[in-house]
């Protein structure tokens, strides 16, 4: 499968800027529209005020110095002087209020990306990367915080400043006026060339930290096969790869960079010479004054300031176009919703179901035509425990994912006390079916926490289910009881001890089926008697599919299903199953043999 397929985010469009994206990005700042225009107004009124000093100061050369009139260049001073201290004090306040801005559209941006990402289908986590979305979640939306508080309002201040001085320069003398603007033309050719290539390069930057990330988070979790399979130079000769492409990107990005500002300023140094040029002669002729003159050079050393600054914004603006393409693309990820069957029915009350499932006909693959499960069909009735047995590979898992709609199946039907799955909500259905798998994840935290997952219940209740299920001496080795805190993904427990703490957890979640797969493996044999005997409680008057390679552990099972290469090749009790001589038959010889030798 090509890389397009799984990472559809990184692929770029290509274009210097995406309307659809920008008209996205003004949406969130539209949220906080009272504070935007206290901005947008700071921001005139700081520009007012800048374009007065420059024609202050050219006033006080012609009437003051000039004239000799001492007083009026102290009141000029001093009018400047507090010009320039109104608009610090201005400054500072547009400065906050931005800031605030940006970090409520960051908070506002990581919540909706967020929840979008904990509504993705499974399917959409078996393709991408931890580490990939993660940069979504972190560096993206830095991204996007830094555009909206260092750069939107900024970038519109800057764009005043411009227009501003060119109606000051047109006001005093025009001709000097069109001559500065005829150097315009050069900035903006500079600016389109330079910009796709600085765009282009900035989002590769992004992709490359995606993958270090993706890559780092990956050998973390990985770090005890890693060292166990002595891989720590390979993995160092591979991320120095990695980082290294990073170091490319970015050093191409500094050589675009490093040449567009001083072109930026050798226009400025143009536009002073061209002025310096015509201005002196006038001067020098009469028709011309100094102040004018000295007010001119003012407003282009300040009018090349707010280019300056936009060229330095413009890398954040790069950056957070970059951000927010593959944000806005991961939100485009479709959700985990009832898209098979449009209009589900409403959610169906957990009481309302007694357990009934039926399989008819279905199928499935995980990716195009390579059915997993073909052409299946069983029923279990209300109550009753069946077993998926076959060899590794065979579908056993792949009935479970899709029986709790982590995956939609291609063709037929599966029903739940008669109802079609499809037609009920996820939510609901999950409330219905339990599952017990043999990966039991667990939350850094206590042991209460991850038993109860957060939900309010005493330490009453949350002792008296663990005691029914008789797992009490799992409690009794915790040195803290339910205040034991738990490692990240329970690396501090055993595997008899996590599996304790998922039983728990499925029995106070109360469904009526249950689905264990592999759950007694990996344990030590105490710890499996207690967790075997707790299985029996737990699926006592539950419908119950039990996967198991332990033949042991399923005999009491109601029925068995075998399971060969995504099909069901047998169906009956154990008996029976023994009777007909065929697959289970050999499993269970292979098992027996298995427990003789051992």
């Amino acid at each position: 499968m090509n890389k397009e397929e799984f990472f559809t985010e990184d692929v770029l469009t290509g274009k210097v800027y995406d309307r659809t994206v920008i008209k996205k990005l003004l949406s969130y700042i539209l949220r906080y529209k009272g504070a935007g225009v206290i901005s947008v107004l700071m921001v005139v009124a700081t520009t007012a005020l800048f374009l007065m000093s420059p024609y202050l100061f050219g006033y006080a050369i012609d009437h003051g110095i000039t004239m000799g009139n001492i007083s009026l260049t102290y009141k000029i001073a001093l009018y400047i002087l507090g010009i320039q201290s109104l608009r610090l004090l201005l400054i500072i306040l547009q400065s906050y209020n931005i800031q605030v801005i940006g970090q409520k559209v960051m908070l506002d941006m990581r919540m909706e990306l967020f929840r979008h990402v904990q509504s993705l289908p499974v399917s959409f986590f078996d393709k991408n990367p931890v580490g990939r979305i993660v940069t979504r979640l972190t560096n993206d939306i830095a991204a996007i915080g830094e555009l909206f508080s260092a750069g939107v309002i900024v970038v519109i201040g800057d764009i005043c400043i411009i227009i501003g001085i060119f109606v000051a320069m047109f006001m005093l003398n025009w001709k000097l006026a069109l001559i500065t603007l005829s150097v315009f033309p050069i900035i903006v050719i500079i600016a389109l060339w330079f910009g796709s290539r600085m765009k282009n390069s900035f989002r590769e930057i992004r992709r490359k930290l995606a993958s270090i990330n993706a890559y780092l988070n990956e050998n973390i979790n990985g770090m005890k096969v890693i060292q166990l399979f002595n891989r720590e130079k390979k993995n160092y000769e591979k991320f120095d790869k990695i980082n290294d492409e990073y170091l490319k990107e970015q050093v191409k990005y500094i050589r675009y960079f490093a040449v567009f500002q001083p072109a930026i300023n050798m226009v400025s140094a143009l536009a002073v010479g061209l002025i310096l040029w015509y201005g002196a002669g006038k001067y020098i002729h009469g028709f011309l004054t100094l102040g004018i003159l000295v007010a001119f050079l003012s407003y282009i050393h300040d009018l090349f300031d707010p280019i300056r600054d936009i060229v330095e914004k413009y890398n954040i603006f790069q950056g957070a176009m970059a951000s927010a393409e593959r944000i806005f693309s991961l939100m485009g990820e479709q959700a985990e919703v009832d898209y098979v069957i449009p209009n589900p029915g409403r959610e169906v009350l957990k009481g309302d179901f007694h357990g009934a499932i039926q399989f008819e006909n279905v199928w499935f693959s995980y990716t195009g035509n390579d059915y997993v499960l073909k052409d299946i069909s069983f029923r279990i009735e209300p109550g009753q425990s069946i077993a998926l047995v076959g060899v590794t590979g065979s579908g056993k898992t792949s009935i479970t994912s899709v029986l709790t709609r982590l995956y939609e199946i291609q063709k037929g039907t599966i029903f739940l006390d008669q109802i079609d799955i499809r037609k009920i909500e996820k939510i609901g259905l999950r409330h219905v079916i339990g599952l017990v798998g043999q990966d039991v994840f667990l939350f850094a935290g206590t042991l209460r926490e991850n038993i109860t997952l957060f939900n309010p219940l005493s330490d009453a209740e949350v002792l008296g289910i663990i005691d029914s299920l008789g797992l009490m001496p799992f409690i009794d080795r915790m040195h803290r009881g339910l205040d034991t805190e738990i490692a990240e993904r329970g690396a501090n427990l055993s595997a008899g001890e996590r599996q304790f703490i998922s039983l728990s957890r499925i029995i106070i979640y109360d469904p009526r089926v249950i689905i264990l797969d592999e759950a007694t493996s990996n344990m030590d044999p105490i710890a499996e008697v207690l967790i075997q005997n707790a299985l029996h409680k737990v699926t006592m008057d539950r419908t119950s599919m039990i996967i198991a390679h332990r033949l042991s552990t399923i005999l009491h099972c109601d029925k068995i299903i075998v399971m060969n290469k995504g099909e069901k090749i047998e169906e009956g009790s154990h008996e029976e199953l023994l009777r007909q001589g065929g697959l289970y038959n050999q499993l269970y010889k292979v098992y027996m043999k298995e427990e003789l030798l051992t």
